[in-house]
């Protein structure tokens, strides 16, 4: 029975963190309280079948992820399931560059006029990509990046097309947008922490019991 709340714990720690979820978040997905969750973690209890299924559901993984201790291979296949994910957004930013590129060489022969600014329309296409195939990662660092750097080089383009009349009050609509990223960033990073903090708390208690 040992073997199996260790097995469960570290398999519902593991998942918690791959998808970002603090315990307090969920635990409110299960409906349960966060005090359960860290229990669960620390491998004091485990939770029942029901329970087990509705984890499952949340993470969108089959149950034997949850019941059943990790393989070599599994973790093998999870690196090359990140490696796959790379190369997509690497490969999704580059057909990005090479459209528009395509575009920007045909205005070029066909209308005789070189619209420069399409190349700086790019990064935030590119930016817009890589928050959507990161959008989980809630508090992490190099999604706050993207997001900044999306609104502030979409506010630019903005204003490269509107650069005759030298519209330089067009960025401070990126103000309230970039406060905005701040806010949501330092909020799910102390989410996260806290669930850290809870999960070392639980875990040294159970280890004195």
């Amino acid at each position: 029975m040992e073997n199996v709340k260790a097995i469960v714990s570290q398999n519902l720690l593991r998942l918690r963190k791959e998808n970002n979820f603090t315990q307090a978040e969920l635990a409110r997905r299960i409906n349960y309280s966060d005090k359960a969750i860290s229990r669960w973690e620390a491998g004091e209890v485990v939770p029942d079948l029901e329970t087990i299924y509705a984890l499952s559901e949340v993470f969108g993984v089959p149950v034997s992820q949850i019941t059943e201790a990790r393989s070599e291979e599994a973790d093998e296949g999870s690196g090359h399931e990140i490696s796959r994910k790379i190369l997509s957004q690497i490969f999704l930013c580059c057909e990005i560059w090479f459209i528009l590129t395509a575009l920007f060489v045909y205005l070029k022969i066909s209308r005789q006029t070189t619209i420069w600014q399409l190349f700086v329309w790019a990064v935030p296409c590119c930016m817009l990509v890589l928050w959507i195939y990161n959008r989980k990662e809630r508090a992490n660092l190099l999604l706050f990046i993207y997001s900044t750097i999306f609104v502030w080089s979409f506010t630019t383009c903005i204003y490269l097309h509107l650069i005759e009349s030298n519209p330089w009050y067009v960025f401070f609509l990126g103000l309230p947008a970039q406060g905005l990223l701040i806010i949501r960033y330092l909020f799910n990073y102390k989410q996260n922490l806290k669930g850290i903090r809870l999960t070392r708390r639980s875990g040294k208690q159970s280890r004195r019991r």
